[in-house]
């Protein structure tokens, strides 16, 4: 990752208008939810996760930084300078959520026309078919692609004009493991050329050995950005130990633990608890179990959100957001 700033964003907000008729003006609308106070700074060729719990604001934000979106407030910066959207636009490549690629056009036919669109030679953009991996598959019509090939061709439209800055929204979505590890790779080789790349995704596990930094956002607020060592020094996170056993753990035992996980199957338990105990698996054999794992494991990124949130794990993924817009708790200071 390199330490040149591609882009940066200086407390930028936009906030969705939604239905608020009276009596005499059914047509008044009022400030709903969005994002608000956002700063963000992009570093060439660094890859950022977005994390956040269903309604945070993730999409949004992609769309401002994006430019689909206007700043109602803030800047951004690109080379000490300031860029409008215009600017914004053309320095952004950005990559929906989902795209219904439906028809009988091809894969070049649908390259050309974008292609057109975007001001770009139509070699560029059979070289660009070429870096995604679809060269070979070019008279392939629409309706015959995979969900892989199909994200591939939304990845390389929004790589039309050579941005600087990729913004991926849940570019996992329908995909199959074989295929988020082939798009994982890809995306890794763009960020090695210098490309800056956000990604949004509900796939935590699938960012964990992909982004170089986390920005955690939080009910339109960005609570925190950087890696996962200061993240976890920021929070207070203590270590944890992942330990594999035979059988359950003794309830007498168990009381003296902080047990953050526990799942069991058919032959074994598996328990993650924080770390700080050298006596415990000592007493864990004396007391004759077969341990298969013991060992420090790092926070992943559904901890550091619940970290930053102060929710836990069974409520993270299934919380929506109010338009309230304000966070749980705040790294550095109190909740308001």
């Amino acid at each position: 990752m390199g330490e040149d700033v591609a882009m940066k964003f200086t407390s930028i907000g936009y906030r969705h208008l939604i239905s608020n008729p009276t009596w005499y003006n059914p047509l008044k609308k009022r400030k709903g939810a969005g994002v608000s106070h956002i700063d963000l700074t992009i570093s060439k060729g660094e890859i950022i996760g977005l994390v956040g719990t269903n309604g945070a604001g993730k999409t949004t934000l992609l769309r401002m930084i994006s430019g689909i979106l206007p700043l109602e407030h803030g800047e951004v910066t690109s080379n000490g300078k300031t860029l409008d959207i215009d600017a914004l636009r053309s320095l952004v490549g950005f990559m929906p959520e989902q795209v219904r690629w439906s028809s009988q056009q091809t894969i070049h036919q649908t390259m050309t026309e974008f292609a057109h669109l975007r001001g770009c030679s139509i070699q560029s953009a059979l070289d660009i078919l070429n870096v995604v991996g679809l060269k070979n598959r070019m008279d392939s019509t629409l309706d015959a692609l995979s969900q892989g090939m199909r994200q591939r061709l939304s990845l390389g439209i929004a790589l039309l004009g050579t941005p600087s800055v990729l913004v991926l929204d849940e570019p996992f979505n329908g995909m199959d493991p074989v295929a988020i590890d082939a798009f994982k790779r890809l995306l890794r080789s763009l960020a090695r050329k210098g490309i800056s790349i956000i990604i949004s995704s509900h796939h935590l596990a699938e960012l964990d050995h992909l982004i170089d930094t986390i920005a955690l956002l939080h009910r339109g607020q960005m609570l925190a950005h950087g890696t996962t060592d200061a993240l976890q020094a920021s929070l207070g996170f203590e270590q944890m130990t992942e330990i594999l056993s035979d059988k359950e753990i003794e309830a007498s035992l168990l009381e003296t633990m902080n047990v953050l996980e526990h799942v069991q199957t058919d032959h074994e338990h598996r328990y993650v608890i924080e770390s700080g105990q050298p006596d415990l698996l000592e007493t864990l054999i004396a007391n004759n179990h077969r341990i298969t794992t013991w060992r420090v494991v790092p926070p992943t990124l559904i901890e550091l959100l619940c970290a930053a949130t102060g929710m836990d794990r069974a409520s993270i993924g299934m919380d929506v957001e109010q338009s309230s817009m304000i966070p749980l708790r705040t790294i550095g200071g109190e909740e308001e």
